[in-house]
């Protein structure tokens, strides 16, 4: 997507975004007689004269289920943004600089996928909209005098479809469906303006008789950022030679008639978008493409990353039936890959294989953290720690971009983290927050554990890390308006555990809803259900409810809701005055999982730590027993691990965190470019899951040190554990400017240069000095 022209709409609330709804005067349209729910792809044009080109000309676009927008030939943008019937957004855009004098030609791709489409789309039935905003050109709205037509090239290929064909995992997969095409079948340069519609169909316009079942609000989110990655070496061939031109671009592979060819690309670095296969010729052959994070050895058993010897490809694919013409194919949605094989069959006509390249799409961050030290390790953890996050910003942030591409409320607590240290563009994360909150069970008050989804259940501790989230932005941001509006949906929330709690004990009883914390270092979840999937009087849910609350609690206090916040602090402490009382072991010095049970996590008691089940005086010492205890019956996985390093914060052992990264370290000597989803080898689903990236934030926050001083982040403290570091250089960006950090560490003491943007104040502490900072550069030497 070439130089998009964008206007949208910041800042948006959700009741600010629904009073902004237009009355549009263009209606949605569709193809006649079309089965609206079902996948089909279909294709949309409007031919129309301009005596000038305007200076500006802006339109609204949006689709069900998705749209790709071009003008006179050219793609110029795609959409819409995710999001659900409530608020469903179209996208603003100036089309202007792509129109000329005469002819043009507006034309739109429209696809539903249908049953297989990706579990995050929200969907009533095929349609297209588009409207100019000024009237003047009313000419170009959506309605009959558009021409339509349906793709007879496209057929999808199911998930089932893939594993029937070839078991390579057993897990869940909500990506959407492979497309399989037949070139012969497809309209080619129906985009342009001298390609004959004269067979084409009037749209068909949609009437809801004022009832529109999508109710329209501006994007408010960035567009996709888009540029081109191009393969890095052919891992393995067969049937064909492979010149080192075609990665360069400068020669193509050429697949002789009648025979059967592979050639396996490697990326190198996992990425994902719109990858494009050019080809020429081939009237007769197939070309299947397969994405790949890794290679296997079996079924659920990944290889090290790098390598491919003797190993079997598995993963999703496409299908590509050459016409003999020179064509590019492209996927209606985006794929996740390090690995792609090409398997080609050709008939009696020989297939030059032109290219593959794949167009990134992801959220931007054109302001990144960077973080530089003595130790080149730890630097490639701090740049996989960031790639884990650009690969799961997307529309919203994604769990996984390969299997899901869901807006889990759990995951994203850690990826709110990276993300507020890597961006001042808090639109992803605000629409994130708002769109998961009105995923709400009006019967139990609880969230969905992901949203947009088609998720029939909802997730209480999921429901639960929304509230942690909102406390952790408002920390950061200080954004008390915005905040403001999720009161009510956070006591609902807090009044569900609150009539689940047992009298007798005064924790947590019987719960049925979903309440999953984190993968089981064996196979299943933390905390444990039965049979009847009940949890029952769980210490680990109960403290997890615990650490809400005093999350809520902070946040009711911030928003002068002092009577809220005296009854949920009641609450809170009857909470932990039960645990310690019923479940705190004297033999192990540990909280017990359950009452009465010698059943011990490591979850359980870091949730002790952080919401002040013990006094804090022995907290420190309980992180030690934590850290240092044989006999556990869980272990924190990767993601969970961020509340480890919460815990070495708040009980000022900062200095353990460069000791705790085995996790991270082994993702890289597995040849990973992207964190995993656990850490666990009983779980090694995900190469790229976006909760496992926070080490990249406590690289800055706990090692460098930065951190905010008060509400809003208008003073910095920095504080600095570097451990065995001699020298580390960083930055990280802020509403302000950029905050700036060089240390440098010898048997004499620490050399530190401290630069503040302007209108910034702070302080620096080390072993036990404290020094004043102001704007601009601060140079330091301490003795040790």
């Amino acid at each position: 997507m070439k130089n998009c022209i964008l206007a949208l709409l910041f800042g948006l609330t959700v009741q600010f975004a629904c009073n902004a709804q237009i009355k549009y005067l263009a209606p949605w349209i569709s193809y006649p007689s079309a089965n609206v729910t079902q996948y089909g792809v279909y294709h949309f044009r409007k031919a129309f004269e301009l005596e000038l080109v305007p200076k500006s000309l802006m339109v609204h676009v949006s689709a069900d289920n998705r749209y790709n927008l071009f003008v006179n030939g050219e793609r110029i943008c795609y959409g819409p943004a995710k999001g659900d019937l409530k608020t469903y957004k179209y996208d603003v855009i100036d089309i202007a600089p792509y129109l000329k004098e005469g002819k043009n030609q507006l034309a739109a791709l429209v696809y539903n996928g249908g049953s297989d489409k990706p579990l995050a789309f929200l969907s009533v039935q095929t349609a297209f909209f588009l409207k100019a905003e000024d009237d003047a050109y009313a000419k170009l709205n959506s309605n009959d005098s558009w021409k339509v037509l349906k793709n007879p090239a496209y057929k999808p290929v199911s998930y089932n479809e893939m594993l029937i064909k070839e078991r390579w995992f057993w897990g869940f997969y909500a990506c959407g469906p492979g497309d399989e095409v037949k070139a012969s079948k497809y309209p080619w340069d129906w985009e342009h303006a001298d390609y004959d519609d004269s067979d084409w169909q009037p749209a068909e316009k949609l009437e809801f008789d004022g009832m529109d079942p999508w109710k329209l609000v501006p994007r408010n989110i960035a567009f996709m950022d888009n540029h081109l990655v191009k393969p890095l070496v052919i891992r393995k061939t067969s049937g064909v030679e492979v010149s080192d031109g075609f990665l360069e671009g400068k020669a193509s592979i050429s697949v002789p008639a009648n025979s059967s060819a592979s050639v396996l690309i490697d990326y190198e670095i996992f990425t994902m978008g719109y990858p494009e296969l050019t080809v020429n010729g081939g009237l007769g052959s197939s070309v299947k493409v397969k994405y790949a994070e890794a290679l296997y050895e079996g079924v659920n058993l990944k290889a090290h990353r790098d390598s491919v010897a003797g190993l079997n490809m598995f993963g999703v694919w496409d299908v590509f039936h050459p016409d003999g013409g020179q064509r590019t194919f492209r996927p209606l949605w985006k794929r996740t890959f390090r690995y792609v094989q090409l398997l080609i069959e050709t008939g009696e006509s020989p297939l030059e294989i032109i290219s593959h390249v794949n167009e990134y799409s992801g959220y931007p961050y054109p302001e990144m953290s960077t973080f530089i030290s003595n130790d080149e390790r730890l630097n490639e953890l701090f740049e996989m720690g960031l790639r884990t996050f650009r690969m799961c910003s997307g529309e919203t942030y994604y769990d996984t971009p390969y299997y899901e591409q869901l807006s889990y409320g759990g995951d994203n607590r850690p990826i709110a983290a990276v993300s507020l240290c890597n961006s001042t563009d808090d639109r992803l994360f605000r629409e994130v927050m708002r769109l998961y909150s009105q995923s709400v069970n009006n019967e139990t008050g609880l969230l969905k554990s992901a949203y947009p989804s088609r998720f029939g259940f909802d997730m209480g501790s999921w429901s639960m890390a929304w509230i942690q989230g909102l406390h952790d932005y408002y920390i950061v941001r200080g954004d008390s308006a915005w905040i403001r509006q999720f009161v009510p949906g956070m006591e609902k929330i807090l009044e569900f555990y609150e009539l689940h709690l047992d009298e007798s004990t005064g924790i947590i009883g019987s719960v049925k809803n979903q309440n999953f914390i984190d993968w089981s270092i064996h196979r299943g979840r933390v905390p444990r259900a039965n049979e009847q999937n009940e949890i029952e009087q769980s210490v680990l849910l109960t403290l997890y409810y615990a650490h809400t609350l005093d999350c809520a609690v902070f946040l009711f206090k911030q928003l002068g809701e002092a009577e809220k916040a005296k009854n949920w602090h009641h609450v809170a402490r009857g909470l932990k005055k039960a645990v310690y009382s019923i479940c705190w072991d004297d033999d192990e010095q540990l909280f017990s999982d359950y009452p009465g049970q010698k059943i011990f996590s490591q979850h359980t008691n870091l949730m002790a730590i952080l919401c002040d089940a013990v006094d804090p005086a022995v907290q420190p010492e309980l992180l030690r027993r934590i850290l240092t205890y044989n006999e556990f019956d869980e272990m924190a996985s990767s993601y969970f691990a961020f509340f480890l390093f919460k815990a070495m914060q708040k009980t000022g052992q900062e200095d353990l965190f460069l000791d705790h990264l085995g996790f991270w370290y082994n993702f890289l000597d597995r040849g990973h470019s992207t964190f995993g989803e656990t850490g666990f080898a009983v779980h090694d689903r995900s190469d790229c899951h976006a909760w496992s990236a926070h080490p990249s934030y406590y690289l800055l926050s706990t090692v460098c040190g930065i951190k905010p001083a008060d509400i809003g982040f208008k003073t910095v403290s920095i504080e600095p554990h570097l451990g065995d570091l001699s020298t580390v250089e960083a930055s990280m960006p802020h509403p302000k400017g950029r905050i700036s950090v060089k240390y440098e560490s010898g048997r004499r003491g620490l050399k530190a240069t401290i630069k503040l943007p302007q209108g910034m104040s702070g302080t620096f502490r080390f072993k036990g000095q404290t020094i004043s900072l102001s704007e601009g550069a601060t140079v330091l030497n301490l003795k040790i």
